[in-house]
């Protein structure tokens, strides 16, 4: 019995020193157990996707297949830099040390990948291939990670990866999943074949919104064996323990235990991978899963914040929405968003170890010769969108959104506008918007009052913060007459049906918020009269960007002004009454 407790004692001892001891959440370890040839993980928000489900497993990975070339993909190339880069880093300078076990941003050290006699199936064959280490990771096992984006098909050319890693798969087209991504999976079997591993899939998204956001996905939950993964994580669980019985057995130069386990790993482990291979594991798992880190706090405020409850269910719930609204636009799909909007040329030039700001140079259609169209809602929350028409093709392209509210006002405005565009060359606006924007004492002013207690309209406010910066700006709304809903509705049904005569593109990245706020205008009737609900701008202002109708409505004068023409003249009519702001009509 002393002898027992001596030997837990050392072991406890040896475990603090080598070991490392972490939390994981029984989805976390479930991901670490199975880990299939091809895993897919649907999740809540805080659930540790990034920092304990990919970047684990990327390690796994590619230690598995030394000298291989794997593959980290997503919709765009900035949202790899800015969105999921950060965790996965996070995750390897916490576990490892930078120039020693991995590397990243630069070329790595000489003695990554070294063929060293010990172990002579380390290559050094991607890294020898690899010219620019600027948007790379690398490993001392040889082994390089690239990254490929939908928006960038130059980026999969001459690829050959062994497996591939994909986040925010809510982002990404079937058509171009399939099209752009799936032909960079082509390694070479003589090298890796033997790798459970090799030619498998590992991506992780949210819960889709099934109106809005990629679902084809979901579709490799058939795929799954139930039976085979609750099978693969039982061996697999005491697998995983005898290989830490194994450590501390050669810790307490007990070689006698130590040969026991190393003879239950060699029996064990190769049937293990081979029940791995080829399956898939796929889950499903809300914030709820990894409750004991987040706390109940987390939840809590996450239910408080969250104003729109299909946010709440898909991010944090991980339920799927199937119910479909009538919304005032529509007629507006993902048909009408674009994806590839980045020129990536001068981010190429930087290291993903630096931080890059993007601007308005970095828009691949943005046109710095041409003037900027916009569309602006004036207001204690205050809202603008920016756009550029190509009319030898009749495109009309939606570039960017900004907002600010109370108590930034129009000078935070502009500052932002002149900040973003500032490598623009025509520094010229035409400016769109609603009559209550003309209004020299709009009723809004009474509780959030004018910096420096000025009297003027807000259209004129906000055009002499940008001519103090040297912009020309046109206001085309002086005088304005009330539009009403109806008017609005009929002429949205028809610039985003199939015979408008031209073709709406918003930047889906780029207009992340205003896609979220078309997509919560819902419509509404009163008394036969087509409607826009606006009671989500009474949400707190942090919300209204994403969850309330104010981008939308900014979207909705410029549509107004630049293509109200393509109305008959009977629905373009001035209204009967004067009414303030946007009226109603009927339908």
């Amino acid at each position: 019995m002393r002898n027992l407790k001596k030997l837990k004692m050392k072991i406890k001892k040896y475990s603090q020193n080598v070991f490392l001891h972490a939390y994981l959440s029984i989805v976390q370890i479930m991901v670490k157990l199975l880990d299939p040839t091809f895993l897919f993980g649907e999740v809540g928000r805080g659930s540790g996707k990034t920092t304990h489900m990919l970047a684990p497993r990327i390690d796994r990975v590619q230690n598995d297949m030394p000298g291989a070339l794997l593959v980290l993909a997503a919709a765009t190339y900035k949202s790899i830099i800015d969105n999921i880069l950060p965790g996965v880093l996070e995750y390897f300078l916490q576990e490892y040390e930078r120039g020693v076990y991995f590397e990243y941003g630069k070329q790595p050290p000489p003695h990554f990948g070294v063929p060293a006699l010990e172990n002579p199936a380390w290559s050094r064959m991607e890294i020898e291939k690899t010219t620019d280490f600027k948007h790379t990771i690398t490993f001392v096992t040889g082994t390089v990670i690239k990254f490929v984006s939908c928006d960038r098909p130059e980026s999969m050319l001459g690829l050959n990866a062994a497996h591939l890693f994909i986040d925010e798969m809510i982002r990404i087209p079937e058509e171009k999943f399939i099209e752009r991504i799936i032909p960079a999976l082509r390694a070479d079997r003589s090298k890796f074949g033997n790798s459970h591993y090799f030619m498998g899939i590992t991506g992780f998204s949210s819960t889709p919104n099934f109106e809005t956001d990629e679902d084809w996905w979901i579709k490799y939950e058939s795929d799954m064996n139930p039976a085979l993964m609750k099978r693969i994580l039982e061996i697999s669980y005491h697998v995983d323990m005898r290989m830490a019985a194994q450590i501390e057995a050669r810790a307490n130069t007990d070689f006698d235990e130590e040969k026991k386990y190393r003879r239950f790993l060699d029996r064990w482990t190769p049937r293990l991978n081979a029940a791995r291979r080829g399956q898939t594991l796929y889950l499903r798992a809300s914030s709820f899963s990894n409750i004991k880190i987040l706390g109940v706090e987390y939840i809590r405020n996450q239910i408080k914040n969250i104003k729109d409850s299909d946010k709440l269910n898909t991010s944090i719930m991980a339920v799927r929405k199937t119910k479909v609204k009538n919304m005032f636009f529509g007629r507006f799909g993902k048909q009408h968003l674009f994806e590839d909007g980045y020129d990536y040329r001068q981010a190429d030039k930087y290291s993903i170890s630096d931080r890059i700001e993007w601007l308005s140079s970095d828009l691949k259609y943005c046109n710095p010769n041409m003037p900027l169209i916009a569309g602006y809602d004036a207001g204690p929350f205050s809202s603008i969108i920016f756009a550029q028409e190509e009319k030898s093709k009749r495109i009309f392209r939606v570039l960017k959104d900004m907002w600010v509210y109370h108590p930034d006002q129009h000078d935070e405005l502009a500052e932002k506008i002149d900040a973003f565009f500032r490598n623009h060359k025509r520094k010229e606006i035409f400016l769109y918007y609603d009559r209550a924007a003309n209004q020299k004492e709009p009723e809004y002013r009474k509780y959030y009052p004018l910096s420096g207690g000025l009297n003027d309209t807000d259209a004129n406010l906000l055009s002499a913060a940008l001519k103090a910066r040297k912009w020309t700006v046109h206001l085309l709304s002086k005088g304005q007459e009330t539009i009403w809903y109806g008017q609005h509705y009929r002429l949205l049904n028809k610039l985003f049906g199939q015979n408008a005569g031209w073709q709406i593109l918003v930047d889906r990245n780029e207009c992340e918020a205003l896609v979220s706020s078309i997509n919560h205008s819902p419509l509404k009737k009163n008394e036969g009269r087509v409607e826009l609900d606006k009671s989500s701008e009474r949400l707190d202002f942090e919300d209204q960007a994403y969850y309330s109708t104010q981008l939308a409505s900014a979207f909705m004068y410029m549509l107004w002004g630049k293509f109200n023409r393509l109305l008959p003249a009977s629905d373009r009519r001035k209204p009967e009454y004067n009414g303030t702001g946007t009226g109603v009509y009927t339908s």
